[in-house]
């Protein structure tokens, strides 16, 4: 910039400017020389009424480079061998009532606030589909449970730990290493959830989809697998139809095989979807407009899990078993409304004659009207059960229950969205009595996305 203003300065003099005639000057902006007349490559800086005028205007510039570069020292240089960083973040931030049906001395109504979720998330692209993703996690839910100590500061899924950044997602991305196929490897997504969220139930800043939840104080269901686990998964996507295909450790991305049985097992999870896109492209799967577009996918699910997740240390515990499910689901979208609903048989097999096996059905339909833009109605019900049976084949009900959701919400702007919820569930032991499990549960939240 001081190179400039004495250029100009030079210029000024040399042409012998002393009245107030006009001057015009030209700047290269390659080299910023300052020149008094027009040429190949120069720039016009505006006219100037006198030599002392020109003094004032180089002052001016001079004050104000001095005062951009303090500005630019704030900064600080970005390096990285990707090709580009992209940056975002997704976080549900809420007030909680959770209301207990049974109540006792160490249960009973609770309040407070709550962090359900606070991802932060960077993608490094080494091109303009290969990948790098690690998305970090904290959480902080109303009345968490210490968890289970292993030995290690492992926890479980409710377990107060998570109040500590944890990894989420950690994988390498690469596209079409088969035909209209990429692939994650690392922590990656498993491939029933990611799907119903993005496409059918949106809402897990307030409660989580039917086949993950589990019991807690905001919420009861079946547990069925989760988000992300250890391993690779082949992602498919057609015009006609949509795929994702992967094989996992099985424990999910904060559980492990704790119990003295299991440490050196070297079996594996296998989980698969399969989507037939009747009205919509599967190529544009997950990144639907819902206030827009219109589609209708048909899907079904299954897993297949040999020796599943044990948090329990006992050797021979009879609590080391198979897990298997299989499902259905369809969902409807068009701009005024979504409707979408599944069914989902599963069966955990006790690897030990002396255990007992399990079986769980699983209903759930949920639907949102958009009566107004950036207002939606949100609905939901599940009716879940978990039997237990024995090698002569007697079953009898471990519990049973039903959820009911109501929720509307308010699109505030493209990054804030505000909803209010109220959630009831029932939930039953073998005679009919609460297990422990019923609630009312009433929510105010905040989704922030940037």
């Amino acid at each position: 910039m001081k190179k400039v203003a004495l250029s100009a300065l030079a210029a000024a003099m040399i042409s012998g400017v002393a009245s107030a005639d006009a001057l015009t000057l030209y700047s290269d902006p390659k080299t910023g020389q300052v020149y008094t007349t027009p040429g190949e490559g120069r720039v016009e800086m505006g006219d100037f009424v006198s030599a002392k005028e020109v003094d004032m205007q180089l002052r001016d510039i001079e004050s104000k480079g001095s005062e951009y570069q303090d500005k630019m020292s704030k900064y600080v240089n970005v390096k990285s061998k990707a090709k580009s960083l992209e940056f975002s973040g997704t976080h549900y931030l809420g007030f909680t009532t959770a209301e207990p049906e049974t109540k006792s001395s160490t249960k009973g109504r609770s309040s407070g606030f709550e962090m359900r979720r606070n991802y932060v998330q960077v993608k490094a692209y080494f091109n303009d589909k290969d990948y790098a993703r690690v998305t970090l996690d904290t959480t902080k839910e109303l009345a968490s449970s210490p968890g289970v100590d292993a030995g290690e500061e492992q926890k479980t899924s409710q377990g107060g730990g998570y109040a500590d950044v944890f990894v989420k997602y950690a994988y390498l991305y690469l596209d079409k290493v088969l035909p209209y196929t990429g692939v994650e490897m690392g922590i990656v997504h498993r491939p029933w959830i990611d799907y119903e969220e993005h496409n059918a139930w949106h809402y897990r800043s307030f409660n989580k989809v039917a086949l993950e939840e589990k019991a807690t104080a905001t919420e009861a269901g079946v547990d069925l697998v989760n988000s992300a686990d250890f391993g690779v998964n082949f992602k498919t996507k057609t015009d006609m139809f949509s795929s994702e295909i992967g094989i996992f450790n099985g424990e999910g991305y904060h559980a492990d095989k704790v119990a003295a049985n299991q440490e050196n097992d070297s079996r594996l999870s296998v989980e698969w979807r399969l989507t037939g896109h009747l009205i919509g492209s599967g190529e544009k799967i997950g990144k639907n407009d819902r206030t827009k577009d219109t589609y209708l996918n048909i899907s079904t699910m299954g897993l297949v899990s040999h020796n599943h997740k044990d948090n329990n240390a006992s050797i021979g515990d009879s609590s080391e078993y198979d897990r298997t499910f299989y499902g259905v689901h369809a969902v409807y979208n068009q701009p005024a409304f979504l409707i979408a609903a599944q069914y989902v048989k599963a069966e955990d097999d006790v690897r030990l004659a002396t255990g007992t096996d399990s079986e769980y059905d699983l209903f759930s339909i949920n639907a949102e009207i958009r009566p107004f833009t950036d207002w939606t109605i949100i609905g939901r019900y599940d009716d879940y059960k978990k039997e237990s049976k024995t090698a002569a084949g007697v079953k009898t009900v471990s519990y049973e229950g039903t959820k009911k959701i109501a929720a509307l919400a308010y699109k505030y702007n493209k990054n804030v969205s505000f909803i209010g919820t109220a959630k009831f569930v029932d939930e039953e032991n073998s005679v009919g009595i609460d297990n422990g499990n019923s609630k009312d549960v009433y929510m105010l939240t905040t989704e922030l996305k940037w």
